[in-house]
């Protein structure tokens, strides 16, 4: 589909003024990232530890959230870490389960007393429920349950837990629900109320500072920790910000720096050995990596078979058990790739004509754990909102993905009457309905509601395109500057540049006419290599000599010890 340019505004001269020496084009960047400060510009370019990492001690219900823990661990109480299926729940409940297993070992508490407990996706669905919390009392005799990456939207399940005499402690970063769990501690930025001024923390973002606050209350009680100790932390905290596509901004950005570091020397065998299998490069691991080597992989576990396979392939300590744990997630990804490619075959064999408004879809033995990777590539495909279901019995299983001018939230509250349970951000969710009435009345009032969101907004997908240069701006001097942008992510996307008639004097095709290369040249004579993954059928609309836009991310090719620059096509305009 054919993408309308965004060129963004120029930067004003005034800003060039204030930092004359950086690169023209690295400023226009930073502008456009809203980086305007000294101060801002210093977060972004030269992450500081101490200087830019926020106390977590600043969340207002923190002390009360560690006092809680303190009590269970000194009275050997059970205290379970109850955590969400996808990456970000089971990184976060691993920082929790070793840091508390941690503590208790250098406090002389019992750390047999530290559980964990994720649902399986597809017969228990997201979150904490009421059924959980009564088999955790009779089975595990737990007193304490700490939510991460779920909790804020589950009121009805921590009612129960309260009704039991347990305490909760809820680590979640979700939209807020209608109704807060008033009877739990709250460690979430979005709660009304709250002061910690970092408010897109990522599950495990949330669930390290109170890892760092436990930390700290350990330290002050005698315990050996080493000032800084909860960075060994840092490589969950990278994977789960870019799984979890929270903005790469602020603080976020400063975990992440440091975060690629730890994860570059990791000491968690179960990730070293499922990095190795994936043909990860030790030092140079990136957030690239963790988007399509990392993080698919962990993911895979919640969405074939059990969480529990990522969450213990985490926390495992032994390098022979830890092989064979990697093994086995390894080959669960490679299912998970095969049976999520026949579903999306399956699902767009059902769309007789383009969608206009949106997409509603459900089926028999669709895995529910795949849905939401079908319709983010229906997405991808349409730019409408997308709804995709599995259907087992009478329960349904869904999962919305959405584009950023169309928001979920309202669609999901204007039906949650006939939800069982639903969570989520404004651009994906997921959901749960039982009965087919049920399921038709949501789907009625959905399409009715999505078919409203979507009259006034344009459907054509945006490119946003950071600046126009010429092509003999493209050098290694700019390329440095680019660097200096990592790591990319939401809020700060890999830099987009475009150049205008352009001429083109040379192309082919290679991988089987899957990719194309370009020869081009601007008006000045500058010549300048490209490569477009994926856009290879384009070869027959090209013809030498003819002039074109095109919008690219400049990239290194090396090639028998070689490097060289090179444009990496995103777009082209005729």
């Amino acid at each position: 589909m054919d993408k309308r340019w965004k060129i963004q505004d120029k930067v004003p001269a005034s800003f060039f003024e204030a930092f004359p020496e950086l690169h023209p084009v690295l400023l226009q960047l930073l502008w456009n990232r809203n980086v305007r400060t000294q101060e801002e510009v210093d977060v972004f370019l030269t992450p500081d530890w101490s200087r830019d990492m926020v106390d977590p001690h600043l969340f207002v219900h923190m002390k009360q959230a560690v006092d809680r823990v303190f009590v269970s661990l000194q009275q050997g109480e059970v205290v379970t870490v109850h955590g969400d299926y996808d990456a970000d729940g089971v990184c976060g409940s691993t920082v929790l389960v070793s840091t508390l297993r941690e503590i208790a070992r250098l406090c002389g508490f019992d750390e047999t007393k530290i559980d964990y407990y994720i649902p399986h996706r597809e017969k228990e669905g997201y979150g904490l429920s009421p059924k959980t919390v009564e088999s955790l009392v009779e089975q595990k005799q737990t007193k304490l349950i700490i939510t991460v990456d779920c909790g804020i939207s589950n009121k009805p399940a921590i009612d129960v837990a309260s009704s039991f005499g347990m305490d909760v402690i809820v680590c979640d970063h979700h939209t807020m629900p209608k109704e807060l769990p008033e009877q739990a501690i709250l460690i979430h930025p979005l709660v009304p109320g709250e002061v910690f001024p970092n408010k897109f923390l990522c599950g495990t973002g949330v669930a390290f500072k109170l890892a760092s606050a436990l930390f700290d209350e350990a330290r002050l009680r005698g315990a050996d920790i080493p000032v800084g100790h909860e960075k060994w932390l840092l490589d969950l905290v990278a994977i789960a910000t870019v799984t979890d596509m929270v903005p790469m901004v602020g603080e976020n950005r400063v975990l992440e720096h440091f975060g690629l570091k730890v994860l570059n020397k990791t000491k968690r065998p179960g990730l070293r050995a499922l990095i190795d299998l994936a043909g990860g490069e030790w030092g140079k691991l990136d957030t690239t990596s963790i988007g399509f080597l990392i993080g698919p992989r962990l993911n895979a576990a919640g969405r074939m078979e059990h969480a529990y396979d990522a969450l213990e392939l985490l926390i495992e300590e032994d390098p022979d058990r830890a092989l064979e744990k990697a093994a086995r997630l390894q080959n669960t990804n490679k299912a998970r790739q095969t049976r999520s490619e026949e579903m999306y075959k399956e699902a767009k064999s059902m769309l007789v004509d383009a969608p206009v408004s949106h997409v509603f879809l459900w089926q028999d033995g669709w895995q529910a754990g795949l849905v939401g990777l079908v319709a983010g590539k229906l997405l991808s495909d349409f730019n409408v909102p997308v709804f995709v279901f599995s259907k087992e019995g009478d329960r349904y299983v869904g999962s919305g993905r959405s584009f950023g001018q169309v928001d979920l939230m309202p669609v999901l509250h204007g039906t949650s009457e006939f939800l069982e349970k639903y969570g989520g951000h404004p651009q994906a969710c997921g959901l749960s309905i039982v009965g087919e009435e049920n399921f038709m009345r949501v789907k009625e009032r959905m399409e009715w509601l999505l078919a409203q969101a979507v009259l006034t907004v344009d459907k054509t997908p945006e490119q946003s395109i950071d600046a126009e240069i010429d092509l003999s701006d493209i050098s290694w001097e700019l390329l440095e500057g680019i660097e200096a942008c990592k790591p990319n992510g939401m809020g700060n996307p890999l830099p987009i540049f475009c150049s205008k008639g352009v001429r083109v004097i040379g192309m082919s095709t290679v991988g089987g006419g899957k990719h194309l290369r370009l020869t081009l040249q601007s008006a000045n004579g500058k010549i300048a290599k490209m490569i477009g993954f994926k856009f290879g059928p384009m070869i027959e609309k090209l013809r030498l000599g003819e002039t074109l836009d095109i919008a690219y991310e400049i990239a290194v090719n090396e090639w028998n010890g070689n490097r060289e620059l090179q444009g990496k096509i995103v777009s082209v305009h005729f």
